[in-house]
């Protein structure tokens, strides 16, 4: 590839990354250049796009990225995080998680997970008390590796989300389902 070549393709990457940095919305990009961020985004944490570790959602009328599970799987072992200890806490009828964990280059952090566990009993409240523990270490996973976003299971306490809230076709960028203010 030449050097010009190489310097229009470095200018358009910028300038699609100037228009969503700035914009926040990925609605507003062309569906090639949808799916462009959403690799590059993949390729400059490390992680397989193929995997599909994230999914798209429509947040305050714009189209952004949140993390889904095999999104913090992928991140946690080429970093060498560790969850490092986890403390329990229930605080009127909430059960807290906090998840402290470490990298491979000794940066520490620390998340909470939260649930309301009131009224509930059995299976339910058990679940629930799982699902505040994966709160917390995927919240920490997240913030340890940069990544300041949603996780799925924190996308039912965000008021006014119905999932799908959008859909977006992995292979062509097109925004198939879901409202998004454009």
């Amino acid at each position: 590839m030449t050097t010009e070549a190489m310097a229009t393709k470095d200018n358009g990457a910028a300038a699609l990354l100037e228009r969503v940095v700035i914009g926040g919305n990925l609605a507003e990009l062309k569906p090639a250049e949808r799916m462009l961020y959403y690799r590059q985004v993949c390729e400059s944490v490390g992680l397989n796009p193929l995997t599909r570790p994230f999914e798209y959602l429509s947040l305050n009328g714009k189209l952004v990225l949140y993390a889904k599970k095999e999104c913090t799987e992928q991140l946690r072992s080429p970093r060498g995080v560790s969850i490092t200890r986890l403390e329990r806490n229930t605080i009127e009828g909430v059960y807290v998680v906090t998840a402290s964990a470490r990298d491979g280059k000794n940066r520490m952090d620390v998340a909470t997970g939260a649930v309301s566990i009131m009224d509930l009993k059995g299976e339910a409240r058990a679940n629930a008390m799982m699902k505040a523990e994966t709160k917390a270490k995927r919240r920490v996973t997240l913030s340890l590796c940069g990544l300041g976003m949603l996780d799925e299971s924190e996308l039912e306490t965000v008021p006014g989300i119905t999932l799908p809230a959008a859909v977006v076709d992995q292979e062509t960028g097109e925004i198939t389902a879901g409202q998004v203010e454009m």
